[in-house]
């Protein structure tokens, strides 16, 4: 539960590895980073040949006070993922994908505080997913997989498949997806109380359209509809009512007057997504990508994105990519920054910095070289404007066979 709600800034050494889950269920709609970067995972044709891939993510998210100012966000994780890829046949592929993460945060470590939760190791992920390919004929191919994950407060199983037919004159291509998570959600509230487990489902369907326009132009632009049920909130967060007549609150970061009650949220979701993309080959080695991306939810939220990238293949093969992301979303119905009134609390509430007004910049860098045997690294800064700023950092390795 605690690192589903860190997927969307956790974006970067998931999404490059090819995951793709629902964003979190009470967490900006911000993706972090680009999601069609693809360094590991090249489809292989011939049968008998496949790949090994490894990478080591790094996350850290800095809490530099004008968050949420009743706790400390500070968030560290740790990704190693293990990728193997194997092409059984012409027509039939497979890939297995095991990742586990290490988590370090300000709101495991308070937990741990609690005499019910102490010796609790609420800081470890661990997922496994397999994914199959099926060339149905010179035209289309059937994708499917599924996957487990766990936490110390958390249990989701996904299954999903995706179908996608290229348009004669083999300038075009569609596809459809639908996804689904299935989780079970240990409730261990902010104060180290178990209320006992709540399920939540998520599920989210997608349409593609991928278009050469030209000798030097191509597109694709998609629509992602996605709908979730059951315990929407982050048990551990907490809301603040606000009382100058009672002492200072120990538990607080900032020592304010206070009580601390549960956050609440609606038990739907319904999300709506728009993203495109235009890339132009600049000269045969360089070319340059704009990508945008229109989102809104039944929450309240709104958002966009813009996305200008810089693509540069060097001679040897060497390729490197530069860009610049800027976000801004607005702030959840229930969410407020101070609750003040004792005596009228609104039913839906959240202080969860992720739901607020957001805008960020980020600026990253990739390179990746070699040739059978190949490495890449990324690093990304993310800057917000509410001074939780993100670094996010990546290498990776794959060796054909």
């Amino acid at each position: 539960m605690l690192l589903t709600r860190f997927w969307p800034a956790l974006a970067l050494g998931w999404l490059l590895l090819g995951i793709q889950p629902v964003w979190a269920q009470s967490g900006t709609t911000d993706p972090g980073v680009s999601q069609d970067t693809d360094w590991t995972q090249p489809t292989t044709e011939t049968a008998g040949h496949g790949y090994w891939a490894a990478r080591i993510g790094y996350y850290d998210k800095d809490d530099a006070g004008e968050g949420n100012p009743f706790v400390d966000e500070s968030v560290t994780v740790i990704e190693p993922i293990l990728i193997y890829d194997y092409q059984v046949s012409d027509t039939f592929g497979y890939n297995l994908e095991l990742s586990y993460d290490r988590v370090s945060s300000a709101s495991i470590d308070r937990l741990s505080n609690f005499p019910g939760q102490t010796g609790a190791s609420g800081d470890y992920y661990g997922g496994l997913k397999a994914a199959f390919r099926h060339k149905m004929d010179d035209q289309t191919q059937l994708d499917w997989h599924t996957n487990v994950s766990f936490e110390y407060d958390y249990f989701s199983v996904g299954l999903g498949a995706g179908l996608t037919h290229s348009l004669e004159p083999a300038d075009a291509t569609i596809s459809a997806n639908l996804n689904a998570y299935f989780d079970t959600v240990d409730v261990i509230r902010y104060n180290g109380v178990d209320e006992g487990q709540e399920d939540r489902t998520s599920i989210a369907a997608s349409l593609g359209w991928y278009q050469v326009l030209s000798p030097t132009w191509h597109g694709e632009f998609g629509l992602t509809l996605s709908a979730q049920d059951g315990f929407l909130e982050s048990p551990i967060n907490a809301v603040v009512v606000e009382d100058p007549m009672l002492p200072p609150n120990p538990n607080l970061a900032n020592m304010a007057r206070g009580t601390e009650i549960t956050e609440e949220l609606p038990d739907s979701r319904f999300r709506t997504a728009l993203y495109g993309k235009l890339r132009h080959s600049l000269s045969e080695n360089t070319a340059l990508e704009l990508g945008g991306r229109l989102y809104q939810d039944d929450w309240g939220i709104t958002a966009f994105d813009f996305s200008p990238k810089y693509i540069w293949e060097r001679p040897g093969g060497t390729l490197w990519e530069f860009r610049y992301r800027y976000y801004s979303q607005t702030a959840a119905d229930a969410y407020q920054e101070r609750f003040l009134d004792p005596l009228n609390v609104p039913a839906e509430r959240t202080q969860d910095s992720e739901l607020a007004e957001i805008d960020s910049h980020l600026l990253g860098a990739h390179v990746r070289w070699g040739g059978n045997s190949q490495w890449d690294v990324g690093l990304d800064y993310l800057s917000r404007s509410d001074n939780l700023d993100h670094i996010f950092f990546t290498v990776g390795w794959r060796t054909g066979f």
